[in-house]
């Protein structure tokens, strides 16, 4: 008998969730008191490549909602037997998972069951700071448009026009002279302050959005500084005012991007741990909703292996970036990706 019980309790604690690392380290020196935001991923994950093509988007967008509603009634009603201990309790379908405040053994206790994949921390993204601008001259166009034959593409009737891009950034300046008349009615989400209305306070992804598009590519504004000119935009705030995100935040913005009429949205900022799944199943639940993401591979080179998360995922387009003589830029982020699943799964290419 105690043989059997003791295969009964390793079988349990095998299936047991995951107490992330940095989470662990966070919760050792708490007091019993002591309360943590935590963000929970559950062992189930949703997909919708049992759809077959031509799904309308509401109703892959229906069964993320109900396979997280599904999913997460037990744990909810477990919750729910500690009362007023459970604070901010918020879930998500983009991912199968949800976020609350409570203590350290609430915590422990959430991460010890079964359906739960892993636990870890609310923790922070911050932005790198941008590149400096040249002084207010002409730019017809930039030097990085003429390296990738933006101009080209632009005779040849490729510019954006029909397309939608978006961005997960500090917001955007729609006011801009680089940006009047593109941003799409509707098309803001603010996970930091709750605005109603696109505002940037910190610059970066005003910045960011020129880059995609700001300017008019062939016609008679000056600054040409977008790749895409005819493209519009809508564009989310997961990024305060001195450029830190939290990933409840972050999480936030993928949800609503997930509902959104967008094509592509482009993200300049990324984790510097290169085996962090944080943003795994938010990023295919996009492909499959028809989202196509975009993400830097940060600033942590020149040493291989330095390209970071989620833009070292095989199902994204990773950006680093270039000198001006077109030689890589000494801190852009390098390959290869970690050689383990799900990066070297071919099915993910």
């Amino acid at each position: 008998m105690k043989i059997l019980l003791s295969i009964l309790v390793l079988a349990l604690i095998a299936n047991a969730g995951t107490i992330h690392p940095q989470l662990a380290a966070i919760l050792k020196p708490m007091k019993p008191a002591d309360e943590l935001q935590v963000i929970v991923h559950m062992k189930n994950h949703s997909s919708l490549d049992h759809f077959p093509k031509g799904t309308p988007k509401e109703v892959k967008l229906l069964y993320l909602q109900d396979f997280a509603e599904n999913d997460q009634r037990e744990i909810l009603a477990f919750l729910q037997g500690f009362g007023n201990q459970i604070k901010g309790l918020n879930t998500w379908w983009i991912f199968n998972g949800f976020t609350f405040t409570a203590t350290k053994d609430i915590i422990e206790s959430v991460a010890a069951r079964e359906d739960i994949d892993y636990v870890v921390d609310n923790f922070i993204i911050k932005l790198e700071p941008q590149m400096s601008n040249k002084p207010a001259q002409s730019r017809a166009p930039e030097w990085g448009l003429i390296m990738i034959s933006a101009p080209q593409c632009w005779n040849d009737g490729y510019d954006g026009s029909g397309i939608i891009v978006g961005n997960m950034d500090t917001g955007v300046e729609e006011s801009h002279p680089a940006l009047i008349g593109k941003w799409v009615p509707g098309g803001w989400f603010d996970a930091v302050n709750s605005q109603p209305t696109p505002y940037d306070d910190n610059g970066h992804g005003t910045h960011t959005m020129g880059t995609i598009c700001g300017g008019d590519g062939n016609g008679p504004f000056v600054d040409d500084i977008g790749v895409a000119p005819g493209a519009n935009f809508i564009c989310a705030k997961a990024f305060d005012s001195g450029g830190s995100g939290q990933v409840t935040w972050i999480h936030d913005c993928f949800q609503w991007n997930a509902g959104q009429n967008v094509n592509v949205v482009c993200n300049s900022w990324g984790s510097s741990d290169v085996t962090s799944l944080e943003y795994w199943d938010d990023c295919v639940n996009w492909r499959s909703l028809g989202i196509y993401p975009v993400f830097a591979v940060n600033n942590d080179g020149p040493n291989p292996g330095t390209a970071g998360t989620p833009g070292n995922f095989p199902i994204v387009t990773g950006v680093g970036a270039t000198y001006q003589n077109d030689d890589i830029l000494g801190i852009s982020g390098r390959g290869p990706a970690p050689n383990q699943d799900p990066w070297n799964d071919p099915a993910n290419w």
